[in-house]
């Protein structure tokens, strides 16, 4: 009986230790279809895992990173390599296992010169209709379904190892202002 208890106990205290790991990194996110779209690319920067710090715009430059545990973006190409597949967790699922996650789909729209795609999320049971198209050199994403017609979001590349994303509201003279930032910093495969 004794050396259950024990047992039992060495279990509960390893519990948390396990949970506190980052999860390991998809290695393996496949590669663009011969036939997809060379608009694929544009996307291309999401195929990996990448950990995620949130920001927020103080109107004098991007807020220190959101404190506690960090948020999670992974990609990999989907349907044989015609669309990249992307999820999100918050906080990272080896964090905390029953983090709300979501999932994009992404589709380039060679007739209409656009990505259409596709966000379910856990949290608030949600589906959203986006699109996003490069413009004026930058790739920006907006809302479709349901309507919201305060929302823009543009994606910058920084390197191979980074990227962020930075959601805009309409600001008082019509134009947009800064109002959050995801910064990504790839998680390396083992080896």
């Amino acid at each position: 009986m004794a050396r259950a208890s024990v047992a039992l106990l060495v279990l509960l205290a390893a519990a948390p230790l396990a949970a506190n790991e980052r999860a390991a990194p998809r290695c393996d996110p496949g590669k663009p279809h011969p036939d997809a779209p060379a608009e694929l690319s544009e996307f291309a920067f999401l195929v990996g895992d990448y950990e995620i710090t949130s920001h927020a715009w103080t109107g004098q430059g991007w807020s220190p990173p959101r404190p506690g545990a960090r948020a999670r973006w992974n990609g990999w190409y989907g349907m044989g390599g015609m669309m990249i597949y992307d999820e999100w967790y918050d906080p990272d699922p080896g964090l905390d296992p029953s983090s709300g996650r979501g999932v994009n789909v992404r589709l380039y729209d060679p007739e209409e010169k656009l990505w259409k795609m596709m966000w379910i999320a856990t949290v608030g049971k949600q589906t959203q209709d986006l699109r996003a198209q490069v413009q004026d050199g930058k790739l920006v994403m907006w809302q479709v379904h349901p309507e919201r017609p305060g929302f823009r979001a543009e994606f910058t590349v920084e390197d191979e190892d980074h990227w962020h994303r930075v959601s805009f509201v309409p600001d008082e003279n019509g134009g947009w202002k800064p109002q959050f930032k995801l910064a990504a910093t790839r998680i390396p495969c083992p080896g």
